[in-house]
């Protein structure tokens, strides 16, 4: 059909349909509004597509072109201490585990632990600079966007086991829990008030709580949740998790609310801060930007 010299004027509507209707193949280059979902879509060769989904996307393209993020955390989210800079390698003898100060775990009595380091050139995956743990190996295989298991920069997964202590407590969806950690008071928090936590954990010898209610934007493999107080289960497996907080006095000493009880434990992999509110990040490797 050809349409020439067409002049439209006043409100113009597009099409409009109650519920998605099954994709055909003479829906492709179809564009509808479904109303008891309140979205667009368009059909594509193969199915609907959400139009949210390409817009958020955009978004985020464009975001991340323009801000440069830099983990804030001393040791780059390694546990590796504050010597290895922009080294591909941890060294057992100079760089060995240790806690970050953003993870203290005195409040309880807890504990902190090396559960596993990746190896540069490891011998699981081909290589021969060394085996790893099967902590480790678990956390790649849950990976999703790594080119290669063999080769990356180096990191060292902490163990932040509770303590037995019961100091300021809170009530979850497994029950009452007390606060873990503590990160010094320090003066992590940016632009607007805000600062974003996000890592790689899992849940060990018992459920570890995250107080969400105090989060003002929390999400789990890129799914945002509800900010209700959250429990991250044994059986949960390795999950990528963000929460950003907002403080308008720049501390917060308990963020970013981890909580569990005598003989569980959380463990943790290339944590990073960001000093104001990061929605969309989702990275394998760690961020290094303190040198």
């Amino acid at each position: 059909m050809k349409a020439h010299g067409f002049d439209m004027r006043g409100e113009f509507k597009g099409d409009r349909v109650p519920t998605l209707p099954s994709w055909t193949s003479d829906d492709e280059g179809r564009e509808i509004y479904v109303e008891d979902e309140d979205k667009r879509y368009y059909g594509n060769n193969s199915e609907w597509q959400d139009y949210s989904i390409v817009e958020s996307a955009t978004e985020t393209d464009s975001y991340l072109e323009s801000i440069s993020f830099e983990n804030k955390l001393v040791d780059n989210g390694r546990f590796g201490g504050t010597d290895a800079g922009l080294s591909l390698y941890l060294s057992d003898v100079n760089d060995p585990f240790t806690n970050s100060s953003f993870f203290a775990l005195t409040i309880n009595s807890g504990n902190a632990t090396e559960a596993g380091k990746f190896i540069h050139n490891n011998d699981d995956y081909g290589g021969s600079s060394g085996s790893m743990t099967q902590t480790t190996i678990d956390l790649l295989e849950t990976m999703s966007i790594r080119s290669t298991n063999r080769y990356g920069v180096e990191f060292r997964i902490a163990d932040l086991a509770a303590g037995s202590g019961t100091s300021i407590s809170d009530t979850f969806p497994g029950g009452t829990r007390y606060l873990m950690t503590t990160n010094g008071s320090m003066a992590y928090f940016g632009f607007g008030g805000y600062g974003t936590f996000c890592a790689w954990v899992r849940a060990v010898g018992g459920s570890i709580g995250f107080r969400a209610s105090s989060y003002n934007y929390f999400s789990i493999n890129g799914v945002e949740q509800e900010l209700t107080n959250y429990d991250l289960t044994t059986g949960t497996g390795w999950v990528f998790l963000l929460a950003s907080i907002r403080s308008y006095i720049g501390y917060n000493n308990g963020y970013p609310y981890i909580y569990g009880n005598d003989g569980s434990s959380l463990q943790v992999a290339i944590p990073a801060f960001f000093n104001g509110f990061v929605k969309n990040v989702y990275y394998e490797a760690p961020l290094v930007s303190n040198f």
